[in-house]
């Protein structure tokens, strides 16, 4: 039966299991790594584990959370904060979602082995992940609705309007799959078609 632990070493242990759960997932994907590939760096034995996390499914998404808020200010500073032009601001935002799905591995993993996100969806609450997940893409959303609101962005769901955006990641998730002459066409043309369908016709309302 695992030892009691103090406050201090919960809270020590708990960061340990996290550091090498980025170091893990990183180096061989959530399905290949197993829990003594987590508990060895942190120090305490397998049975342990399950004191901080249900299964290393948690711990994954545990991770995700923590990397949200960093990536959600990454978009943002690198788009409505760029420019005062929304059309602009949605053009450099796909962009910088392509971006993170290309340079940031955490979001790779998941995104490129569907039946990653399947092991997800199964042995974890999902609604309470979504729930969760609304308060990083808040600010984001209120970016939309802003714009909305001026007129400068088609009505509807802003929830709507960010999922649309996130159809570059069929693009971005597809390079290998693709010429790179037509991969690079397409990266520089699909977030300028997005953005036209989401800004032209809210003009046109407006004049």
């Amino acid at each position: 039966m695992p030892r009691a632990f103090t406050e201090v070493e919960k809270e020590t242990i708990r960061e340990r299991l996290k550091e090498a759960g980025r170091t893990c997932f990183l180096r061989y994907g959530l399905k290949k790594t197993t829990i003594e590939d987590l508990v060895k760096p942190a120090g305490i034995a397998k049975a342990s584990f399950y004191l901080f996390f249900a299964h290393k499914e948690a711990l994954y998404v545990e991770i995700m959370m923590d990397e949200l808020p960093a990536m959600m200010n990454r978009l943002i500073e690198g788009s409505f904060l760029a420019t005062d032009d929304t059309r602009e601001a949605l053009v450099l935002l796909i962009k910088g979602i392509a971006h993170e799905i290309q340079s940031n591995e955490f979001s790779r993993i998941m995104l490129d082995d569907p039946s990653e996100l399947q092991r997800l969806a199964a042995s974890l609450d999902v609604d309470d992940i979504l729930r969760r997940s609304v308060a990083f893409f808040q600010p984001l959303a209120e970016r939309v609705i802003e714009a909305q609101a001026r007129g400068e962005i088609v009505p509807g769901d802003p929830r709507q309007i960010l999922y649309s955006l996130g159809l570059i990641k069929l693009v971005a998730l597809n390079r290998d799959k693709m010429p790179t002459e037509l991969y690079d066409s397409m990266m520089e043309f699909v977030p300028h078609v997005l953005a036209d369908g989401l800004t032209c016709s809210a003009t046109r309302e407006a004049t």
